[in-house]
């Protein structure tokens, strides 16, 4: 049985992959690892696949955990051509291994396709239909953006709002302004695709994702876990054949 872990900026997901059967695990926040302990000891897990995107510290928590369940730690970096993907990053590596992991997952579709995976960071990666990655974006995530105006204004007070059509509240405001805003960049990155030759769908992903979907147009498909999805391909390819979508 293998333990396939994805750590963000805030939060670690895992999943295990026991026989090509993908079963999701939990969520904590990184400053909560200590609360994994028990659970991955009593896993017994043979191999950790992990991509991680934390910091150093919390990297290494996360290796000390890992090495005490008695599993052997592989961390996962990006290829050039690996796994259904052709990744032109240069150099290839320094593409985070969370957005490869997803581009991985998305080769499944076998489609033009815009990435969005929406977390403390929203990345948005164009991938086509034969698997050439052709770039991406990185921007603030929702709390981000709203962390900075915050910090940076003197009469926009921490409120909570929703995002609305016609917000007419301060929070709503703030909440609608900072959708729209990442509605644009994700409205960007199809257009650029599509002018390739692509007709792109959008696969969003991540945690913060609630206020942006009904803001993009065109097709959408909400899928859960892409991050974990890709590493279970990594992991045991012959699972996840090209053409197939996942679950």
């Amino acid at each position: 049985m293998m333990l396939l872990v994805d750590a963000g900026n805030s939060r670690v997901k895992w999943a295990t992959l026991d026989g090509g059967r993908l079963t999701p695990g939990a969520a904590c926040a990184n400053s909560d690892l200590e609360a994994l302990r028990k659970t991955w000891t009593d896993l017994r897990p043979e191999r950790a696949l992990v991509a991680c995107v934390a910091d150093e510290a919390t990297r290494a928590r996360l290796e000390a955990l890992l090495r005490a369940s008695g599993a052997a730690v592989q961390w996962l970096r990006a290829a050039a051509q690996a796994h259904g993907v052709i990744n032109p990053y240069q150099p290839p590596e320094s593409l985070g291994p969370d957005r490869y992991a997803a581009l991985v997952a998305a080769r499944r579709f076998a489609q033009d396709c815009v990435v969005v995976s929406v977390g403390t960071a929203m990345t948005a990666d164009m991938l086509a239909r034969d698997g050439r990655f052709l770039g991406g974006c990185i921007v603030p995530g929702p709390d981000l953006m709203r962390g900075a105006l915050l910090r940076g204004t003197a009469r926009v007070a921490a409120v909570t709002g929703e995002v609305t059509r016609f917000p007419l509240d301060t929070g709503g405001a703030v909440a609608t302004g900072i959708a729209l805003a990442l509605a644009g960049v994700v409205h960007g990155m199809r257009a650029r695709l599509a002018e390739a030759g692509g007709d792109p769908v959008v696969l969003l992903t991540g945690g913060a994702r609630g206020g942006l979907r009904p803001l993009l147009e065109g097709p959408v498909q909400e899928v859960e876990d892409l991050v974990l999805q890709g590493l279970a391909c990594i992991a045991h390819r012959p699972s996840c054949p090209s053409g197939d979508a996942p679950a």
